[in-house]
């Protein structure tokens, strides 16, 4: 395959992934990590994505997030193995708040124990109406179409008369300062929730450090448990509490 033709297949597959490391390049079109580096390097050059250690990102990565339905259609295997780690720190008659998004929709497909769980996603809420052990409680509010979560003021308000368990959250965004996601209305209601939580667990993969997102839901020292698919660079685990657990569901534990 010529390299004009690989090029152009690569910027497809990113487009897909969202994200490759030159690995991936090399497992995908059989050459070698020379090539595959100077595939990334002309790509960069042209300006046509942006480079990473290891590997290559689109351009507007952490500018914009898809859109819910498009994440859906994307979804990856480490998205599964945090969702499906998620499940081990659910408890029978414990009450819950699980936030909108594909990973955690997948960890509501899977649910099947007797407790109460709170959210503002339709999809969750449409997935675990399939197990009659889950009472359901849906916040209330307008439905946001593109990413499928209820937001009002009155959503606002319920949350303020529950005391979580846990509060399960997800992030487009984290950065020394804390958990981000780009919308304002979903941030306020998921920061609601977490300031109503005994113990909070962040679930995200670990391209998040590089998203950069603008409405914040909580400190990273608010995060009891933070579930992700790699090892955080000593950087990065340095932005959590001591006390904060780190659980690597694609790896090593650290």
């Amino acid at each position: 395959m010529s390299q004009k033709k690989r090029i152009e297949l690569i910027k497809q597959l990113l487009e897909e992934r969202q994200e490759l490391s030159t690995k991936d390049i090399m497992n995908e079109f059989g050459i070698s990590q020379d090539t595959a580096r100077r595939d990334i390097v002309l790509l960069n050059k042209r300006g046509e994505v942006r480079r990473t250690h290891g590997g290559i990102l689109p351009l507007d990565f952490g500018r914009s997030v898809p859109n819910y339905e498009s994440r859906l259609a994307h979804f990856t295997k480490s998205k599964t193995q945090i969702a499906l780690e998620a499940l081990n720190y659910f408890k029978p008659h414990h009450v819950y708040f699980v936030d909108s998004s594909t990973i955690l929709l997948k960890t509501c497909q899977n649910l099947n124990i007797p407790l109460t769980v709170v959210t503002h996603s339709l999809d969750n809420c449409i997935a675990l109406a399939q197990n009659n052990k889950v009472t359901v409680k849906s916040l209330s509010g307008t439905l946001d179409h593109d990413n499928r979560f209820f937001y009002s003021h009155l959503a606002m308000e319920e949350l303020q008369d529950i005391m979580f368990d846990t509060a399960f959250i997800a992030a487009s965004g984290i950065d020394e300062n804390g958990v981000y996601l780009l919308d304002q209305d979903d941030a306020e209601i998921v920061g609601m929730a977490a300031k109503r939580a005994r113990k909070v667990i962040l679930v995200a993969e670990h391209q998040k450090f590089v998203n950069k997102s603008y409405y914040r839901i909580c400190s990273l020292d608010q995060i009891s448990l933070f579930i992700t698919d790699k090892i955080p660079t000593k950087e990065q685990r340095e932005l959590f509490s001591p006390e904060t657990e780190i659980k690597i569901v694609n790896g090593d534990n650290k």
